[in-house]
């Protein structure tokens, strides 16, 4: 018991602590300033002279390049001290430094090692914008800013969950435009081509017309007017790829006609959709599949019958063959060509459907 009177006793009352700290200030002498209010954030920290302490700590490491440790302070202050003064200039702060370390300004360890470039602190460093003041003006805009260094590792699902929390979070931001054209932007480069799933550009195209929709003065309009048309004529081809595949490799003619058919009813006005129809033609007027020497020595499969109680025995290939498409055109249950969950986003059309049927 008296040594812990003895403790308090040598506690230093917390006005002479700020006076002290403050003439240190005055007369340049910045490491006793800073230590001065190190035992102020740990004897006071409940009172709001430590909120001015945090602030001067959180600047000083700043400063010296030491970014994780001046996060740390301003963080506090809108952690523990959110009714204070400096709180908005901590946010400010915290946007600052998350600036800074995604430009490639370097940290220090102590001050004087220089460290790596650190974009995940960057990340971190916007994240605590957004969790302690996710009202201010900073918040959508760190957000974007997550979104761009996610992009820049090609870490595409967290960089797309931060384009959504702008959308959803903040609606009206001026921010909201952009990040629909930057959405589709991304689904619309993860499609490598027509032989490859579509869904990404199926999920493009949804947020373009939301887009049109949304903001059909913008001078980015007619931009995505031409890139749904794009993405059209790219979904529409994929179909009748699809179609060629199982008209020319599976002999099945039911399956074919099933996918033309269904280019032409996704977009009709597109001229990919007048080649489904000129297949369609070809088929109706007698066309037999394409066949190579392999075929006729090795016939893997054989052409199915015209007679629909023939063709009904063989419906597993048309469901086979309507199992892509339903995966494309579906609006809630979509699988996600971003997903963590797929593990090969992308597979080539002409391989999801291999048979083992001889």
């Amino acid at each position: 018991m008296r040594s812990r009177h003895k403790f308090q006793a040598k506690k230093i009352p917390l006005a002479d602590l700020e006076i002290q700290a403050q003439n240190a200030e005055t007369r340049g002498d910045s490491k006793t300033a800073l230590k001065l209010y190190e035992k102020i954030c740990k004897d006071y920290k409940t009172s709001s002279a430590a909120s001015e302490a945090y602030f001067f700590r959180g600047q000083w490491y700043e400063k010296d390049h030491q970014f994780s440790l001046a996060v740390k302070m301003f963080t506090k202050i809108a952690k523990y001290h959110p009714e204070s003064p400096f709180f908005t200039q901590s946010v400010e702060h915290c946007f600052q430094i998350a600036n800074t370390l995604q430009a490639g300004i370097r940290p220090r360890y102590f001050g004087k090692i220089p460290g790596f470039r650190d974009f995940d602190l960057a990340i971190k460093s916007y994240e605590l914008v957004v969790k302690y003041a996710p009202f201010s003006r900073y918040a959508p805009q760190a957000l974007n800013e997550i979104a761009n260094l996610q992009l820049a590792a090609k870490r595409y699902d967290q960089a797309i969950d931060a384009l959504d929390r702008i959308v959803d979070l903040y609606p009206d931001s001026i921010e909201v435009p952009s990040v629909y054209l930057k959405i589709a932007k991304i689904y619309r480069n993860l499609v490598r081509g027509e032989e490859y799933n579509q869904g990404g550009a199926v999920i493009a195209r949804r947020h373009y017309r939301e887009f049109i929709v949304l903001f059909p003065q913008h001078l980015e309009a007619s931009f995505a007017e031409n890139a749904i048309r794009e993405l059209e004529e790219s979904i529409v081809r994929s179909k009748i790829s699809l179609g060629d595949f199982y008209f020319n490799s599976r002999y099945n003619k039911k399956a074919a006609l099933k996918f033309y058919r269904l280019a032409i009813d996704f977009a009709p006005y597109t001229s990919a959709a007048d080649q489904a129809r000129s297949r369609i033609a070809e088929i109706s007027g007698g066309k037999k599949p394409k066949s190579t020497p392999v075929d006729f020595l090795f016939p893997s499969y054989k052409p199915q019958s015209d007679d629909e109680s023939v063709a009904a025995s063989n419906d597993e290939f048309v469901a086979a063959a309507m199992v892509q498409d339903r995966i494309m055109d579906q609006k809630d249950d979509r699988v996600d060509p971003v997903s963590e969950k797929s593990v090969t986003p992308f597979v080539k059309s002409k391989d999801v459907f291999v048979s083992d049927e001889a």
